[in-house]
Order: structure tokens, then C-alpha cells, then sequence
């Protein structure tokens, strides 16, 4: 399915997780990515495996618009879901880009790229959004404060659904950044 440029976009929601993801994660990636099309957000991602393509296939298969932030020059390496690919080859330096690119940070599962990209949506003012039925950093931070620079915390959330909703909620109730 393509995505249709005339379509109103509500806002980019940056998705981030682990490239090396088992079934259960994937599925909840896969259906993230369906919600956040229907419900018309962009997702915005790493742009390469795991929770990456997942999140990235779903938001297709709905009708999404996916934006791929990949560590490489070459645009061709963003998986095959991602209609927008951005090449930042600086390694894990491109966490910062696909954080700012958000208007919410949704974390699903993750290894330590994922906490790094937590940290800088915490630091930058995202709100994060932190899947809780999943293994992985993402079930292990929710409902937390990484330190005392915001007086929110990261929201926890047990499945994607709850997650549109937290997402809907924060909107309404925050200007974002």
C-alpha cells in the first residue's frame, strides 16, 4: 500500500526498539505501526530491522507514511517498509535525529540503543511512551524518572492500544516541541 500525500498527517511519532526482535515483540510492532497509520501519524524510526521494519510494515499496511533515519550513506539500506529514507552516517549519533523527528517517543522492547534513545528523549522534553508488555528496556523504565530535569515520567503502557490513547491524551494536554 502507498501512501497518499494529500492525506493530513497528525503528527510523527518516533518508534524505537532492538534490530533482533522475537515473535511476540514484532507482533506488537506490527500492530504499533497499523494503529499509528489509522489513527494518522507518521512513524519515524532507525529504518532498519527488527522493531524497524516491524513497526515500519504495519504503518504500511494501514496506510501510514514511515520515515527511516539510517546510519549509512546509502538510502537503499533502509528496509523495504520505509517510504522516506534519511542517511545520518554517523552511527549511533543518528539516535538524536530520530528522536528530534518525533513528536512522542514510543519505546518497544530495546537493548541499549534503545535506552540511549531514551535518555535523549528525556533530555530533549519528548514524552515517551514505554511498551510494558514486552521484554526488553522498554518494560524495565515505564512508569520511571530518569533524573529530576522534568517532572513528568515515562508513561507505561501494557499494549498498543493503550499506547494510541496515551498518545491522543498527551497531545491534547501538551504543546509540543
Amino acid at each position: 500500500m502507498t501512501f497518499d500525500f494529500k492525506k493530513e498527517i497528525k503528527g510523527i511519532i518516533s518508534v524505537i526498539g532492538a534490530s533482533e526482535v522475537d515473535e511476540n515483540i514484532e507482533k506488537k510492532a506490527l500492530q504499533m505501526g497499523r494503529l499509528l497509520a489509522k489513527n494518522g501519524f507518521a512513524v519515524a524510526c532507525g529504518g532498519l530491522s527488527g522493531v524497524m521494519e516491524a513497526v515500519c510494515k504495519g504503518a504500511k499496511e494501514g496506510g501510514g507514511l514511515t520515515i527511516g533515519i539510517i546510519p549509512y550513506k546509502d538510502k537503499s539500506a533502509a528496509n523495504p517498509f520505509v517510504d522516506i529514507a534519511i542517511p545520518v552516517p554517523f552511527s549511533q549519533a543518528r539516535n538524536i535525529v530520530v528522536v528530534l523527528t518525533g513528536d512522542i517517543c514510543v519505546a518497544i522492547g530495546g537493548k541499549a540503543g534503545t535506552l540511549t534513545e531514551i535518555a535523549l528523549a528525556w533530555i530533549y522534553g519528548k514524552p515517551i511512551i514505554a511498551l510494558t508488555s514486552v521484554e526488553g528496556w522498554s518494560s524495565k523504565i515505564a512508569e520511571q524518572k530518569i533524573d529530576d530535569r522534568r517532572s513528568d515520567k515515562i508513561h507505561g503502557a501494557e499494549t498498543p492500544e493503550v499506547v494510541i490513547n496515551k498518545i491522543h491524551e498527551i497531545l491534547k494536554n501538551h504543546t509540543m516541541k
